[in-house]
C-alpha cells in the first residue's frame, strides 16, 4: 500500500514537472514559477528523510503533493476560473495539510519541551487556531498581491469568507481527528514513529561538525 502511495506522490510531482515544461514551451509563464516552488516543495519530505532521518507518514507527504497538485494544474489549466467550487476545495486541502503539519510540529514539541503542557483538548483548538491564522495571512497576501500587481485573486469579499469557511473545515477536520488519534495512540509512540531522535542527533552532529571547520 504504501508503495502505490508513494507512486501515486511521483505521478502528480511528474505532472507538476509537465505544468512547468509546458509553460515554458507554449511561452504561458504564469504559473511556470508555481509549479517548480511546488515541485521543490513536494520534495522536501524526501530531502529531510535522506538528510536528518525525520519521516513523515507516506499518507501526509502524498497529502502535500496532492495539495501542491490540485493547486498547479488548477490554475495552468483555468480550473480557477472555470470550474465551480475548485478555489474552495484546494482552500480545504491546503488548510488540512497546515493543520497537519501544525500537529506533528505541536506534538514534538510538546513531547521535548517541559515548559509546555498541551491537553488534548486545547490542542485540538490550538491546531484549529493555527489553520484559521494561517488563512488569514494568505487572503492579506492574495490582497496586498491584487493591489500591488493588479491579480485577481480575491474575487470578492463574500469569496474569501467563504475560503475561510473552508479553511475552517479543512482546520476542524484535522484537529478532530489528531484529538481522536492520540486518544488510542500515545504521543511517545508517534513521535518515535517519526524518527525524530534520529534526527536530533543528525542535527547534533551538524552542529558539532559546524564548530570544528
Amino acid at each position: 500500500m504504501e508503495e502505490r502511495l508513494r507512486i501515486l506522490s511521483r505521478a502528480m510531482q511528474a505532472g507538476m514537472l509537465a505544468v512547468a515544461l509546458g509553460g515554458i514551451v507554449s511561452r504561458n509563464y504564469t504559473w511556470v514559477p508555481a509549479a517548480v516552488i511546488s515541485l521543490f516543495i513536494s520534495a522536501i519530505p524526501s530531502i529531510v528523510r535522506r538528510d536528518l532521518h525525520l519521516v513523515l507518514p507516506v499518507e501526509l507527504n502524498l497529502w502535500i503533493v496532492l495539495a501542491l497538485f490540485l493547486h498547479v494544474v488548477g490554475g495552468f489549466s483555468g480550473f480557477y476560473d472555470n470550474v465551480p467550487g475548485w478555489d474552495h476545495v484546494t482552500h480545504a486541502m491546503s488548510a488540512s495539510l497546515v493543520a497537519a503539519l501544525g500537529f506533528v510540529a505541536v506534538v514534538v514539541v510538546d513531547k521535548y519541551s517541559s515548559s509546555i503542557f498541551l491537553p488534548r483538548h486545547f490542542l485540538a483548538f490550538f491546531i484549529l487556531m493555527f489553520t484559521m491564522a494561517f488563512g488569514v495571512f494568505w487572503e492579506l497576501m492574495e490582497y496586498a498581491s491584487d493591489e500591488l500587481t493588479g491579480s485577481r485573486l480575491q474575487y470578492s469579499l463574500s469569496d474569501s469568507m467563504i475560503d475561510l469557511m473552508f479553511d475552517a473545515y479543512g482546520g476542524f477536520i484535522v484537529a478532530f481527528a489528531g484529538a481522536h488519534y492520540l486518544k488510542h495512540t500515545s504521543a511517545d509512540h508517534f513521535v518515535e514513529s517519526l524518527g525524530v531522535e534520529k534526527t536530533r542527533e543528525r542535527i547534533a552532529e551538524i552542529v558539532q561538525r559546524r564548530k570544528g571547520e
